[in-house]
């Protein structure tokens, strides 16, 4: 599978939304109603960051997470889109966004294993990324 930047960044910035959109909502007064696109939110979060690390790890596993991803972000945007505020439209968007991505990685053909190989460039500069934010 070869990497691109643009799925990692869709995959990350669900991640962080629904994770923000989740603290956001717990917030709220009439949490006891907001329950379920809470949770949804951060399953949301939780999968979209691991398939993430999957697929720049190249993992022959992404695929498998994708599918999982795809079912619980489809999931979190019909949640969000009940509730019509504009945050929980911006927050569907994303999903939808991601699904797509999950898509684009569940078509991607396996190439021979010269291509499949992630450049070690990337992860050190993953890893000075992560030190910055850290």
């Amino acid at each position: 599978m070869i990497w691109k930047k643009n799925i990692y960044d869709t995959l990350v910035g669900c991640a962080t939304a629904c994770d923000e959109y989740a603290t956001e909502l717990s917030r709220q007064q009439d949490i006891e109603e907001l329950y379920r696109c809470i949770f949804l939110s951060l399953d949301c979060s939780d999968l979209c960051r691991q398939v993430a690390v999957l697929y720049v790890r190249g993992s022959e596993n992404t695929r498998l997470l994708a599918r999982t991803c795809i079912e619980v972000c489809e999931k979190c945007a019909e949640e969000c889109e009940r509730m019509s505020a504009e945050r929980a439209c911006q927050i569907a968007t994303t999903c939808r966004q991601c699904i797509r991505v999950c898509m684009t990685i569940l078509e991607m053909t396996l190439r021979p294993d010269t291509e499949t190989e992630t450049s070690r460039t990337l992860f050190v500069a993953l890893g000075r990324q992560e030190m910055l934010y850290n």
